[in-house]
């Protein structure tokens, strides 16, 4: 999200400085991030949460659009690429509940319920236990990649990144005029942008509001499959089998509200993600494991981000909050940040992301 903010708002012709405590691309984005986003806007609101629809379709037509960009702009390749996704049944009741999902709109891509040979053909690794599945189109991007390409288009714009920790703001009649650091220095601005993952809670104290944002770990394979790579990614009760552009799979992931900051990976945890893509990919058994990942995804406690100006600090404003949908609305979030930073307004209504929402600290 830092990055991201630093990309929009260097590009508008802003001085920018990029404040790291320990290295771009350092946690969960770069860490542990399936990093795919869902193309369609009712595929998202059916399978997802429907309050975060737009914001997902936007925030996947920015990554359209970058795609052709980004790669000139920064001299790296983030991996973009589209290929169907298919979201897996195995039982009657699974089926009915994916046949109900809404038809796509005249603009989306179309979505299909597939069985037998119709899914095979589609992506052949499929396990033929599966009643069927709903294929639709999705995109995705190499976090890690994507992440350094923002920096480095920055950087070229001017951008300055320096290493530090944030420990404390501080105001003048309510403005925002710098920002205290833990070895005692103070970076002076009048405008600064909060996208501190699953910290973020730490920044109540500074600020006088309740910011309930809490870490949960992820943990993630990263698998050398056999020839034939699949075609397609799979996905069954929250775990997935994702193809990537470099020829590796990432197979995740395990979702750990109470792991509090530990961020080691567990052999619980393989375990368990290599069940779940055997069962939707039974001929992985021959996979080659490459590596095995955690990373801390920032959740909040009603399942929304916080996104927009922090009340009672001109000049400040929160980017948290988006759990396991960081990569996806990394660009339209901080979009929305960078546009009420220049011109004061959203280009789509944020009301229900406000980073105040939670009242004032007790």
């Amino acid at each position: 999200m830092g990055c991201s903010a630093a990309y929009w708002l260097s590009k508008e012709g802003h001085k920018v400085l990029l404040l790291e405590k320990e290295a771009v691309a350092f946690g969960a984005s770069g860490m542990a991030s399936a990093h795919w986003l869902t193309v369609d806007r009712d595929t998202y609101a059916a399978l997802e949460d429907g309050r975060l629809a737009e914001l997902a379709w936007r925030g996947c037509r920015l990554h359209r659009e970058l795609a052709r960009v980004l790669p000139d702009e920064s001299g790296i390749d983030v991996g973009y690429r589209e290929h169907p996704a298919i979201r897996l049944a195995f039982c009657a009741e699974e089926a009915a509940s994916l046949k109900l999902r809404p038809s796509p709109g005249p603009d989306d891509p179309p979505i299909h319920w597939l069985e037998g040979e119709a899914l095979r053909e589609v992506e052949p690794r499929v396990n033929r236990d599966a009643l069927g599945g709903l294929v639709c189109r999705q995109a995705q991007v190499m976090a890690y990649r994507f992440v350094l390409a923002l920096v480095q288009a920055a950087e070229r714009r001017g951008m300055a990144l320096r290493h530090g920790e944030a420990v404390g703001l501080q105001r003048s009649g309510g403005r925002v005029t710098g920002v205290q650091l833990r070895n005692g220095e103070v970076v002076a601005t009048g405008t600064v942008v909060l996208a501190m993952g699953p910290w973020s809670r730490r920044a109540a104290e500074w600020v006088g509001l309740k910011i309930p944002v809490y870490p949960v770990r992820g943990q993630l394979l990263e698998l050398q499959v056999p020839d034939p790579q699949l075609r397609a990614s799979l996905s069954y009760g929250g775990n997935y089998l994702l193809p990537k552009a470099d020829g590796s799979t990432q197979a995740g992931t395990t979702y750990e509200p109470d792991s509090g900051f530990n961020n080691h990976h567990t052999s619980a945890g393989l375990e368990a993600i290599m069940n779940a893509a055997l069962q939707m990919a039974p001929s992985l058994e021959n996979a080659q494991l490459v590596n095995h990942v955690s990373g801390l995804r920032p959740a909040c406690e009603d399942a929304l981000p916080l996104i927009g100006p922090i009340p009672g600090w001109q000049g400040a404003y929160m980017v948290a909050g988006h759990d396991r949908k960081g990569i996806g609305l990394s660009l339209i979030s901080t979009r929305i940040i960078a546009d009420l930073i220049t011109g004061g307004h959203s280009p789509i209504p944020i009301e229900m992301f406000d980073p105040g929402r939670f009242g004032p600290t007790e």
